[in-house]
């Protein structure tokens, strides 16, 4: 589906990337690395996505990001903390151990919202109809610190702008896939009712923060509109695409957003070192694909996606690069087994050290999940309670576009 504005003319998309972004790391040794979303980046290159006319899929430099944007979502004692960090780490955390610091932390964490920040500015200027950033998507950090590898939380501190800051919107819809419950944006915006959270990720009880349930559902103004989808480990796309169309349509359509904000955590992939998800590049390109026909349909294409967790590369590379050429509507992976390029898989295993996958959709043997019909009906029912609302299941094909 071709991207197009409410007045029929062409909707472009923006890719934001600065090499820059690399410098958020946490060493050799640490699992999240940004390398693997430079490689969607530079993926997308390869497969000539940014080869077009001019108004065609571009890249879209960073801003800077004044300290008082980030006081919008961070408290300042912990801002003064990360910054007198940033000069002098000496080998010190910023949370209980998972987030190490690094000289230069508080500056390289501060581009990567200034990524997903200049994504939202070319929304709402009109310049772009989406926009991607893969390195953010950065949604455990809280305001007063930082959590599991996000030590800036760069959707929360965009989602206040896009609620109080220059050119504000009433009403802004999150949608996560991460395999982590995207806890940092959740209880940042728990009692906003600005705010719709739609949040699909491994069962909180067999995965790190540990949040994320049906009865989490928002209080004070934000009663009712954050909707937790727990998964058992092992579910895959049979559970969540399915899920998604009967719970996410529905809960969009009633909120009328004015923008979405996506994030596309790939750890929910098969295969990730760190969840036990099964979701697949197709599981991940419906989903998506159904957001984008949402946001057309709801507010004006306007879509803004990052990244977010993901430990394998090849899976963190492939999932961003085929989405965010479908938002386009130019796919660069447009049948099963087309092969990757080649010149971009050599680069790859210079990089990584180890052999790339040749195929767009590659991937490892599923296991048995242990998702079942009545498993839906269940979760479907303990979120009808705690939204006080009902999901009746999907009219077949309305949704799939």
């Amino acid at each position: 589906m071709t991207a197009v504005h409410e007045d029929g003319g062409p909707c472009p998309l923006a890719v934001v990337w600065d090499p820059g972004f690399l410098e958020y790391d946490f060493g050799p040794r640490h699992p999240f690395t940004e390398r693997s979303r430079g490689f969607a980046v530079t993926l997308l290159e390869a497969s000539g996505f940014f080869e077009a006319d001019p108004g065609d899929p571009r890249l879209l430099p960073v801003v800077p990001v004044p300290r008082e944007i980030l006081e919008g979502f961070h408290t300042r004692g912990y801002l003064d903390r990360l910054e007198e960090i940033s000069w002098d780490p000496r080998g010190r955390a910023l949370d209980a151990g998972d987030t190490p610091a690094f000289p230069g932390c508080f500056e390289a964490s501060a581009r990567i919202v200034g990524g997903t920040l200049a994504g939202l500015r070319a929304i709402q200027q009109g310049r772009v109809g989406h926009a991607v950033n893969p390195a953010g998507g950065l949604h455990h950090a809280h305001p007063s610190g930082a959590s599991g590898f996000c030590i800036l939380n760069d959707l929360a501190v965009t989602l206040r702008q896009a609620l109080d800051g220059p050119d504000a919107y009433s009403r802004v819809a999150y949608v996560d896939l991460d395999a982590h419950h995207g806890d940092g944006v959740m209880y940042g915006f728990y009692e906003d009712g600005r705010v719709l959270d739609i949040d699909f990720h491994q069962d909180g009880r067999t995965l790190f923060p540990g949040t994320g349930f049906p009865a989490e559902a928002g209080r004070g103004d934000g009663a009712g509109l954050k909707a937790n989808l727990p998964l058992p480990p092992g579910a895959g796309d049979e559970a969540a695409v399915r899920l998604f169309d009967r719970v996410v349509p529905p809960l969009l359509r009633g909120f009328r957003p004015e923008l979405i904000v996506l994030q596309t955590g790939v750890d929910a992939h098969v295969g990730d070192p760190l969840a036990h998800l099964q979701y697949t590049l197709g599981g991940y390109r419906q989903m998506v694909g159904r957001v984008h026909a949402l946001a057309h349909e709801l507010c004006g294409g306007r879509l803004l996606q990052t990244g977010g967790g993901g430990y394998l590369a090849e899976n963190v590379s492939r999932v961003l690069a085929a989405t965010a050429s479908d938002l386009a509507g130019r796919p660069v992976c447009r049948r099963a087994g087309q092969p990757l390029p080649a010149h971009w898989r050599a680069d790859f295993e210079a990089e990584f050290g180890y052999p790339s996958p040749r195929h767009w959709d590659e991937t490892v043997p599923l296991s048995r999940s242990p998702w079942r019909k009545e498993s839906e009906e269940a979760l479907i029912h303990r979120l009808e309670e705690s939204l006080g609302t009902r999901f009746p299941e999907p009219d077949s094909g309305s949704d799939q576009r």
